[in-house]
């Protein structure tokens, strides 16, 4: 029996069975927690200095978009999760909604992705912390059996492509950074 591409890769990157608790758990925090710390740090940006702000802006307009076609695309066509379908191993408990695309990958590379269109010159750690967080909490909700990698990858490419329109359409026009 052939097992497609997606599912492939599921199987390779999913954790098996007899998986190190440690590495579960830090998992789990990848795929939980760790999204809260670019909300964090841009909150405190957002609060503390008045140059992120514009950045901040461009995220929620990238991230409104793609949520919305991440709404129609779950409502149109639904994708059974991993688990759903007993395939790999489940470790983090999820409803049994659509999975395509990733929620979390389209909230966490809207992020990057407005960050690295628009200001990365100015912001290049905060830019390499957003995607290593996007990284890991990409790989960990594959790796804990809630999403196959045609999730992440539609997540990603939706928050591409709505982070450029926010950029091209210039919601926010302004020269100071550039």
């Amino acid at each position: 029996m052939s097992l497609d591409m997606n599912t492939h890769l599921f199987l390779l990157i999913n954790a098996q069975e007899q998986a190190c608790k440690l590495f579960v758990l830090f998992a789990i925090f990848c795929a939980d927690y760790l999204i809260l710390v670019p909300i964090g740090m841009l909150g405190i940006c957002f609060l503390f200095k008045p140059v992120y702000r514009q950045l901040i802006i461009k995220i929620a307009l990238g991230l409104a978009l793609a949520l919305i076609v991440t709404f129609i695309i779950r409502h149109l066509f639904y994708s059974p999760r991993p688990f759903v379908l007993n395939i790999g191993t489940n470790y983090l408990t999820h409803d049994k909604t659509s999975s395509l695309p990733s929620q979390h990958a389209v909230f966490v590379w809207a992020i990057c992705f407005s960050i690295y269109l628009n200001y990365k010159k100015q912001f290049k750690a905060l830019a390499y912390l957003c995607t290593v967080v996007a990284l890991l909490v990409c790989w960990s909700r594959i790796y804990l059996g809630v999403h196959w990698p045609l999730d992440i990858l539609v997540g990603i490419l939706l928050s591409f492509i709505s982070t450029y329109l926010v950029k091209k359409i210039g919601f926010i026009r302004t020269n100071r950074f550039k």
